[in-house]
């Protein structure tokens, strides 16, 4: 059986230039869906814009070629599977009405796939629509957000829908207690409630939400593959990553030792726990300001302790946060170690203007220093900008075609819901534009 997804290129040999030629028509087709075609033929020099070579081992070496596909005749077929095998070829495929049981055999003791009077144009399309369960027009990585809307748009306009998310719809969102700053809602609205609006409107316009994580993925080529936890393993013509990020680590002394026992990076999903108790929040940005003040509905007191001198949020939360009497501040500070016995009962604190540590007294600590995109799945396929997430361009495409990411995990000035909304929309958007041209 032909595994499709994983074959990139393919040499065709007696490859026309002539647009009424069935030589032709399929090796445009199988171009139009993602595959890289190599003529040869010695009689022509250049086949749909790709330059035509006498025959496979004129191809340059560093051209890896998946499959052999050949228009000649019967009786001229030996040879050129002597030089598929000489150029460690996966597939050698003989068109319809071409029979070489001689040169079936050689390949296949070669270990070469042979496929023999048969139409490969015909056997992808028969294999594209043999169960269309599995294949989508798009899969979009992560339910956050920007996955939501990018899986609303898409469905919105027809398109075949999956999204994958290995926990809890919403992203970060779905973890932020109240949100104030978004548009339409006068009153603050909570996170887990918005994201499940947003993903009630995705499903009902027919995407689908797959609840399994992503551990693998195969962007390159006409059709992606996504591999999960579970071990299945789904087909889409175009992919939208919309993983999120992950919050950043301070990287200190009893950090991972104690997480789940009093340090944590998130107060919605463990501030309960800390009722009447002194915890430590680190940080000053707009994060770590929120998650203090909501802290205190349950701590009895609450430290942000910043590295800097004043808060980077903005300035609405901060005047909040001075004004709550439960709130206390340790400036020019950074933790250097977390320590206690079976949970959290102290912090070590180092003054960075002089130098001087100080031991800190809690029960729990919330970290909230930035976030780094959730990118292990892509194995590196991705070209990423120099800070680390995925760089896009304004269509949000990637540098793998049809593949395009949106929201926190890409190189965007702002990550907030509304930013996120706006990117989802853009890449749901820039799909149906792909896809239109590679029907």
């Amino acid at each position: 059986m032909i595994y499709y997804p994983s074959l990139r290129t393919i040499a065709i040999v007696g490859i026309s230039d002539k647009k009424e030629r069935p030589s032709y028509q399929v090796a445009q087709y199988l171009q139009s869906q993602g595959y890289r075609i190599i003529p040869v033929n010695p009689r022509v020099t250049e086949v749909l814009g790709e330059k035509s070579y006498p025959d496979l081992l004129s191809i340059p070496e560093e051209i890896k070629i998946d499959v052999v596909d050949v228009f000649r005749r019967s009786e001229e077929v030996l040879p050129i599977a002597q030089q598929a095998i000489q150029r460690s070829a996966s597939v050698l495929w003989l068109q319809e009405g071409v029979i070489n049981e001689e040169a079936e055999a050689l390949a296949a003791s070669a270990g070469l796939t042979v496929i023999m009077d048969r139409c490969l144009k015909k056997e992808y399309t028969a294999w594209l629509h043999s169960d269309p369960k599995e294949i989508y027009d798009v899969i979009i990585i992560g339910a956050g957000p920007a996955g939501l809307t990018a899986a609303l748009y898409a469905a919105r306009s027809g398109l075949k829908t999956a999204i994958f998310e290995g926990q809890t719809p919403g992203g970060q969102a779905s973890t932020t207690e109240m949100l104030e700053n978004y548009p339409g809602f006068e009153e603050p609205v909570s996170g887990p409630e918005l994201m499940m609006r947003f993903l009630s409107q995705a499903t009902g316009f027919g995407a689908t939400l797959i609840t399994e994580e992503v551990q693998r993925c195969e962007l390159e080529g006409h059709l992606k593959v996504i591999e999960t936890a579970f071990d299945n393993r789904f087909f889409a013509r175009a992919v939208i990553i919309a993983a999120g990020a992950q919050s950043k680590k301070l990287g200190v002394k009893g950090e991972a030792t104690f997480h789940g026992r009093g340090v944590s990076y998130c107060a919605t999903c463990d501030g309960a726990f800390f009722r009447d108790r002194h915890v430590v929040v680190v940080g000053g940005g707009d994060s770590a300001v929120e998650e203090a003040l909501y802290l205190t509905k349950f701590a009895s007191q609450v430290t942000i302790v910043h590295r800097r001198d004043q808060l980077r949020a903005t300035k609405v939360l901060q005047d909040r946060a001075k004004k709550n009497p439960k709130i206390k501040f340790l400036w020019n500070s950074v933790v250097e170690e977390i320590t206690g016995d079976t949970a959290v009962e102290k912090v070590v604190a180092k003054n960075v203007t002089t130098g001087e540590a100080s031991d800190l007294s809690c029960e729990g600590i919330f970290v909230y220093v930035g976030h780094a995109p959730s990118l292990d799945f892509l194995g590196g396929a991705v070209a990423l900008s120099p800070d680390g997430y995925i760089a896009t361009d304004s269509q949000l495409a990637t540098n793998i075609a049809g593949v395009f990411a949106c929201g926190d995990v890409r190189n965007t000035p702002l990550r907030q819901v509304a930013t996120a909304v706006g990117d989802g929309a853009i890449a749901a958007m820039a799909v149906e534009k792909y896809l239109s041209y590679h029907e």
